[in-house]
């Protein structure tokens, strides 16, 4: 992943450092009307939940003009990942217009992404990168939450922390090795979690369950 996208993301998750951090996994909603539904619809359940809390960031980060809130909540479905871009790119601005705008000119900007930002989200060095940024951030907390209603409905009472491995990971969580309560799971990312954003997620204990 590029640098100036991680530089990026660390920026994203201060700004939004109240949604993001610390936040309380205990508050959950009832895991029984959940893990019993089909597996598409507990996958619909996530993604509207991801969705919504993209919105929250949304209008919350500064990045975007709230007369174009009603549009980003039409477009955001769109979004799937890093390569998956809610916005039309059949129309870019030209480099004369990025520049006298004070956009970056080195990349290619939908005309419908600047006309939904504000000034400060197209000072970025790279603008296209914010929403995948708020999309990762609330993929990965929101599938957190429901990891530990699946892990409850199991009957599972010991876990700990599972990092996904390689270069994003914090620095924190390639020691760690606490077992938890799921009863008083901790709340994610670590106090000093200096991850662009956390990745990490719980596990079921092979001593509690005899799997993982």
């Amino acid at each position: 992943m590029a640098a100036d996208f991680l530089e990026l993301a660390k920026k994203v998750r201060e700004v939004l450092a109240t949604r993001h951090t610390g936040e309380d996994v205990r508050a959950l909603v009832a895991a029984a009307n959940y893990v019993v539904l089909p597996p598409n619809e507990r996958k619909g359940i996530l993604r509207k939940e991801i969705l919504a809390g993209m919105m929250e960031d949304i209008k919350e980060s500064g990045y975007f003009k709230p007369e174009k809130f009603s549009h980003m909540e039409k477009i955001i479905p769109k979004i799937g990942g890093y390569f998956t871009d809610p916005f039309s790119y059949n129309d870019c601005l030209s480099d004369e217009e990025k520049t006298a705008r004070n956009i970056n000119p080195e990349f290619k900007i939908s005309r419908e992404m600047a006309d939904c930002m504000t000034e400060k989200g197209l000072a970025e060095k790279d603008p296209r990168h914010i929403i995948p940024i708020i999309y990762y951030m609330n993929l990965f907390n929101i599938s957190r939450k429901y990891k530990l209603m699946e892990l409850r409905a199991r009957g599972v009472t010991k876990i700990k922390i599972v990092s996904m491995g390689g270069d994003l990971d914090c620095e924190e969580i390639k020691d760690h090795t606490e077992i938890y309560s799921i009863d008083d799971p901790p709340a994610l990312p670590l106090p000093s979690c200096d991850a662009a954003y956390c990745r990490c997620d719980f596990e079921a204990c092979e001593e509690e369950t005899g799997e993982t």
